[in-house]
């Protein structure tokens, strides 16, 4: 890739600006960082600042600095004509309108990255392209998670203090991984490819730890105590439930297709160079330095819950049921998730119909993931 070609960003949270400044600053790509016209507040100071600040604690590795962009927009058809590569970084309940609003203006071979998809992101996406309209061929590709563990310190300022390595990424269909896998690598080369897309959905951490941490805290946030969120809301008898949800998680390696790694394994491969030390999850996220700021989060109407219930955990239920997978302790937590918010997850779940998968066996999802067409 000519490192003078523009990659687009979209998005106005933390992920996209930590993308857009890091890609800046530290890969020396010109960044065109897009937003939806109706947050347009979200980037109107780098607007007028012509770029972000970055922010990084040293143990990330990145430089910081000031990350002039070369473009700041609400047009979308401005952000994405002149790109090869477009990262998404927006929640996954946002994903359904960044793909309408991208639908009319995408071309022949541009290179679409989730970051990260949640349970069945591209599949969704390239649904949701195909019914806005779009007839280009484009790859769509995600990551298991975001590249960073960051925040806004400012309306102008990043601070980036996480930065993961061995991050899986996967590509839909998968007979095209080969041809886009090192078109990433030159982006982030610290990315490792996964199998398919499936395992990417099912190797996000976040839904397997967030949630158990959140309901278990319960009168820690109704009462807003201060206290961080991996350092201390993080018992060793919550990380024994966030184990048992990994366990189930991993009872989905007797698909076809589908070669899943332990939780564990993931997030020290992810933060070992940063200083995570343990076998297991509890151990890893106390011992990690980086999450010496992370705190819980003093309300229930958190993403922890409202987008890691019905876009991971209700979705990885569903998915392992339909292939005989029995995993309670997920249903359990999503259920009672849906009582304590007061909003029926399940209903705004990400379902397996939506995703064009639920009458499939295993081989005919494996060739769904490997042609990207639709078998029944």
């Amino acid at each position: 890739m000519n490192k003078k070609q523009c990659i687009t960003v979209i998005g106005g949270g933390n992920g996209a600006f930590a993308a857009a400044s890091d890609l800046t600053i530290n890969k020396h790509f010109e960044i065109v960082l897009c937003e939806l016209p109706e947050f347009e507040q979200n980037i109107a100071p780098i607007r007028k600042n012509g770029g972000i600040n970055l922010e990084t604690l040293e143990s990330s590795g990145l430089k910081g600095g000031f990350a002039k962009l070369y473009k700041i927009t609400t047009d979308f058809r401005e952000a994405i004509s002149d790109s090869e590569i477009i990262f998404i970084i927006v929640p996954a309940f946002g994903q359904n309108k960044i793909a309408e609003k991208c639908a009319p203006y995408l071309k022949n071979g541009q290179i679409i990255i989730l970051t990260p998809g949640s349970f069945g992101g591209s599949i969704n996406f390239s649904i949701k392209l195909k019914q806005n309209g779009c007839k280009a061929k484009v790859i769509i590709c995600e990551t298991e998670s975001m590249m960073y563990a960051c925040r806004k310190k400012d309306p102008k300022t990043i601070w980036i203090r996480g930065y993961k390595h061995n991050l899986g990424v996967a590509v839909f269909p998968t007979k095209l991984t080969e041809n886009v896998y090192q078109k990433l690598k030159e982006i982030y080369p610290t990315f490792i490819k996964r199998k398919n897309v499936l395992e990417t959905s099912l190797s996000n951490v976040n839904p397997i730890l967030h949630v158990p941490i959140m309901l278990f805290n319960l009168s820690n946030i109704d009462n807003k105590k201060e206290m961080l969120f991996y350092h201390e809301a993080l018992t060793e008898s919550i990380g024994k439930i966030v184990e048992k949800l990994d366990e189930e998680r991993l009872s989905l390696n007797k698909i076809k297709g589908i070669n899943l790694k332990p939780m564990s394994e993931i997030a020290r491969n992810f933060y070992a160079y940063q200083g995570a030390q343990g076998e297991k999850m509890y151990e890893l996220h106390r011992s990690n330095p980086i999450y010496s700021w992370s705190k819980l989060p003093l309300s229930l109407n958190h993403r922890y819950l409202t987008e890691d219930i019905p876009y991971g955990l209700i979705p990885m239920y569903e998915f392992a049921n339909q292939f005989g997978c029995k995993n309670p302790i997920m249903r359990a937590m999503a259920e009672i998730g849906s009582v304590v918010i007061g909003i029926d997850f399940y209903k705004k779940a990400r379902k397996m119909k939506d995703l064009k998968i639920d009458q499939y066996n295993e081989e005919q999802l494996i060739s769904f993931l490997n042609e990207g067409k639709i078998y029944l």
